[in-house]
């Protein structure tokens, strides 16, 4: 059976690096954005992710066997941040017409998961490290929790498997988007080369 792969977040760092490691790999691709990619052989899927009656009409004719989530907002609060990002996820799998032929479900999140939330981000007592995968969750709100409680849930609902991934740093080019350390280097560089001083490393011994 061919492997159909449904990517949500199609248009950003992760997406599509993934989108196009699953063509070359000989993948059906939906690509699922509110604005996606029209080229480069995905099947582009327009949505909203918070609506899910407009993701039920844009999935009616997607089944995929794999469906990979790599993608979040942002909201004014944490507490905000974990109910736009859970109703996503719940969205997806709820708006698709047959779950049941999902095999396994991935889902992209961070280092926040070990260190925190933007608003409280590495404050209080400092996790020991090197961080391992069965460290208890913080205890303080956390929308990459509230995720992967919609991912179990709903894994547990169709029977598809499931996984969690939680890079520290990602590198990589999407337009638009300045949230990868790729862009942040270059900036830097430039600084550097503009003002004559020395491109060093800007962190601590301790980094």
């Amino acid at each position: 059976m061919a492997h159909r792969a449904l990517v949500v977040g199609s248009t950003g760092i992760i997406g599509q690096a993934l989108t196009n490691r699953l063509l070359a790999e000989g993948w059906v691709v939906h690509g699922l954005a509110r604005t996606p990619r029209q080229d480069g052989g995905s099947l582009p899927v327009a949505a909203d992710l918070l609506n899910v009656e407009a993701l039920r009409t844009a999935l009616a004719e997607v089944r995929p066997t794999h469906v990979f989530f790599c993608t979040w907002t942002r909201r004014a609060t944490e507490r905000e941040n974990c109910i736009a990002n859970a109703a996503m996820v719940r969205n997806v799998f709820e708006a698709l017409p047959a779950p049941a032929d999902i095999a396994h479900a991935a889902l992209v999140t961070g280092l926040k998961h070990y260190l925190g939330p933007f608003e409280a981000y590495a404050k209080g007592a400092a996790p020991e490290t090197p961080f391992r995968e069965s460290m208890p969750r913080l205890d303080v709100e956390n929308f990459y929790y509230t995720q992967e409680d919609e991912l179990y849930q709903a894994a547990e609902k169709h029977g598809f498997t499931w996984s969690v991934h939680r890079p520290h740093t990602v590198i990589g080019y999407a337009i638009g988007n300045v949230m990868n350390m790729a862009s942040t280097l270059a900036v830097y560089a430039t600084l550097c080369r503009e003002t004559g001083c020395p491109f060093v490393f800007p962190g601590s011994a301790v980094q």
